[in-house]
């Protein structure tokens, strides 16, 4: 009994105090916890199965590749292509493409959408980035100022190696075009990690291979991919040139396959074959790429899953200003095969731009890879970046550093790219030596022709030499050598020795009464500087021989012929700010010139000139410029010699030969001791490289003292002239072509005036 009682006592003791224990605030917490992770356990092994649930739906679904072939312009039929699926939310696993189609696929692949896309291509100035000259505005002013414009020309080595040109054109503004738009994939070298997976096809030039690039620098690939043989220069890429795709593998089916596709929907814009009556130039460039591309076409376009074939038979590769037509019919023929996609069952999935804001990065080091290993050539780079250095950098500011760069005339083509914040410049370079040959004809004036040749040594310590013979109607040489010290900021000594042949013809009243030509042998030498690229100063002095001899002698007086030795010292100013040499649109440019001249025999010659002229251009539009030029001079001494008096009429603004155009009048037509004039117009530009302009002119001036002159009692703003003129102006490949027509406010009759090529002095 007491044993009984003794063991239900202690039941009840230990239930009491387990009692106690389990409900403490520790244990209530720990079982609390326990629960929730048995209620983690449980999601986490249905979202588990839940993922290999989806894993086997996605085994189930169908990679779809997208292959976009060449075609040029015709390429924008791509888009209208995008905008189908992205429309029907079909995704795209892999991209493959050549030529514009490469172009087109890498904008896609690196996250840009169809509209994005649509909006580059509109506002991408074609013509431009094709065009590919430096800007006018990067070359130095003393290079600009020198060096000759020839409209046929050769570049040579110290050797007499000659350069002849792999293409008519050079690629580094579309390869730098394309470096912004990519930039925010710049670190992506592995294609198969860019939003979705390309390949990009170029052909081998050297073994005519196509090549699958899926690896390198994206902007680099794609420009060789678009390199048209002979128009554009092969793209070198390791130790191999590369040009267009469509020479190899137009339509690269087989390589979506390769890539992993199950489906391919292929886009074929590519030129087919056409039996034509007639060729142009541009059918006959079409015709060729047909020729090229038919015969690995026909196998691919049998591979593609999905054919879309867009109806652009009556468009040209070169059809860059029909984008919306293009495009609408790729979009139509995508619409047609759009139930033939959905039918192999992709999984709807809504894509949205993958682009982010395009970041800086700090600039810390540059390392520059030349070539020839000319250290001269690799200080000058490095010192056009000095000033970045330790600043952020944005795509649009190292693009006009690469462009300041290709301006140089040593570098051919520059390709970038940067890690670690380390720029890595590879640079291929160009002979900096040129030879050329330049034609000039001017109403009135007549022809020459000149053939001569820039010898140039760059560096901070550095040279540029020209020799130049002019022959036609005028003979002429010229030896000059400048040599320097610097790069943007410039001092150094100009020394030139040169014959030169000019007319001289005397008017009265409308008519041409004289005819002489003025011969000058020149020994010359100035000390130079040049300040930021933007002014060049010049003072010097020269020892000058010079005669005027009748060729049709002045009716009214015959003794203006002469022979006379004598020397000047002078002061030149020069700027130059406009965006081209022929037919600028955009900028602004100088010269103001004075001289101080005496005898060097016993007569009583001398003479003090000043002559100024400023010309500027403000663009309203894109295609539509006001014209604004401010230009005299004055001229003062004893027995000035006739053919140094300021000269206004005709075409073309010359202030060695003190020579300024105007409306109205033909070339030399006046003949004055002081002149201040006004021009304002308008430009157009029709077409590329067509421009027509309009313009008003207005001079004041003094006559020249001389017995041929129409009235010696003349003043200065008493005595003025107007005069209007329509000038239509073709920059052609082998120099500028104006032609104008014109009328003084004192003539009854329009004149009609042509000049063809560059005005050599």
């Amino acid at each position: 009994m007491i044993k009984k009682s003794f063991l239900l006592f202690l039941l009840i003791f230990v239930n009491i105090f387990s009692s106690n224990i389990s409900h403490s605030p520790e244990d209530i917490e720990i079982e609390k916890l326990k629960q929730e992770i048995k209620l983690l356990q449980n999601k986490i092994k249905k979202l588990e199965n839940k993922k290999i649930e989806k894993f086997k739906e996605e085994e189930k679904q169908p990679k779809i590749g997208l292959v976009l072939s060449g075609g040029g312009a015709k390429g924008f039929a791509h888009i209208g292509v995008l905008k189908v699926l992205e429309a029907n939310n079909i995704k795209v696993d892999y991209i493959t493409g050549t030529s514009m189609g490469a172009l087109i696929g890498a904008l896609y692949s690196a996250g840009y959408t169809p509209n994005q896309i649509e909006k580059l291509v509109l506002d991408i100035n074609w013509q431009e980035t094709f065009n590919d000259s430096p800007n006018i505005t990067d070359i130095s002013i003393d290079q600009r100022s020198m060096m000759k414009n020839y409209n046929l020309s050769l570049k040579y080595d110290n050797s007499l190696n000659f350069a002849l040109p792999k293409g008519i054109r050079n690629t580094q503004k579309i390869y730098l075009t394309l470096k912004n738009l990519l930039w925010n994939v710049e670190q992506t070298r592995d294609f198969k990690k860019l939003p979705i997976p390309l390949e990009i096809i170029a052909t081998d030039l050297n073994t005519g291979k196509a090549k699958a690039f899926n690896s390198g620098d994206l902007a680099q690939v794609i420009t060789a991919s678009i390199s048209i043989p002979t128009i554009f220069d092969p793209v070198k890429i390791g130790d191999n040139y590369y040009v267009d795709g469509l020479l190899s593998r137009n339509f690269p089916v087989e390589d979506a396959f390769n890539l992993g596709a199950d489906i391919v929907i292929g886009v074929d814009v590519g030129t087919s074959l056409q039996k034509k009556e007639d060729y142009d130039i541009l059918s006959v460039a079409d015709q060729i790429v047909a020729i090229q591309s038919t015969s690995s076409t026909k196998k691919q376009r049998d591979l593609a899953t999905i054919l879309i074939d867009p109806d652009i038979s009556n468009f040209k590769t070169t059809d860059f200003s029909n984008f919306k037509e293009i495009e609408a019919l790729g979009e139509a023929a995508a619409k047609k095969q759009l139930q033939k996609i959905l039918a192999f069952g992709p999984k709807p999935n809504k894509r949205k731009s993958s682009l982010q804001y395009k970041n800086n990065f700090v600039l810390e080091n540059i390392d520059v890879i030349t070539e020839t290993k000319n250290n001269n050539h690799k200080e000058i780079i490095e010192s056009l970046f000095k000033d970045s250095i330790g600043t952020n950098i944005n795509p649009d500011t190292l693009e006009k550093l690469m462009l300041k760069t290709y301006s140089l005339n040593f570098v051919n083509k520059i390709y970038y790219s940067f890690k670690n914040n380390t720029l890595k410049l590879q640079v291929e370079e160009n002979p900096t030596n040129i030879v050329g040959l330049g034609v000039d004809y001017q109403t009135d004036y007549g022809t020459t022709f000149s053939i001569g040749t820039d010898i140039s040594s760059f560096g901070k310590i550095g040279s540029l030499s020209t020799i130049e013979a002019t022959f036609g109607d005028y003979l002429g040489l010229d030896l000059k050598n400048f040599s320097y010290y610097g790069v943007s900021n410039k001092v150094g000594i100009l020394s030139s020795i040169s014959y030169e042949e000019n007319p001289f013809f005397i008017y009265h009243n409308k008519n041409k009464i004289g005819s002489y030509k003025s011969q000058v042998t020149k020994l010359e030498g100035a000390f130079v500087t040049q300040y930021s690229n933007l002014f060049l100063f010049s003072y010097g002095a020269s020892l000058n021989y010079a005669s005027l001899d009748p060729e049709i002698k002045n009716i009214f007086d015959s003794s203006i012929q002469y022979s006379k030795s004598y020397g000047d010292i002078f002061f030149n100013i020069n700027w130059d700010k406009t965006n081209s040499i022929a037919f600028p649109t955009k900028g602004f440019k100088g010269e103001v010139s004075q001289r101080w001249g005496g005898n060097l025999g016993k007569d009583n010659l001398n003479f003090l000139s000043t002559n100024y002229l400023s010309s500027n251009y403000l663009p309203i539009t894109e295609t539509t410029s006001l014209t604004a030029k401010f230009f005299g001079g004055n001229i003062a001494g004893d027995d000035i010699l006739p053919d140094k008096y300021i000269k206004l009429g005709g075409l073309s603004d010359d202030l060695s030969h003190n020579t300024f155009a105007f409306s109205g009048y033909y070339f030399q037509e006046k003949y004055l001791s002081s002149l201040f004039g006004v021009s304002l117009g308008i430009q157009q530009k029709l077409i590329e490289n067509l421009y027509i302009g309009a313009n008003w002119d207005f001079a004041t001036y003094k006559f020249a003292n001389e017995v041929f002159n129409d009235d010696k009692n003349s003043l200065l703003w008493k005595d003025y002239s107007q005069g209007a003129g329509i000038t239509l102006s073709y920059l052609s490949l082998i120099g500028p072509v104006k032609f104008n027509i014109s009328k003084a406010q004192e003539s009854h009759d329009f004149l009609f005036q042509f000049s063809f090529g560059y005005k050599f002095d």
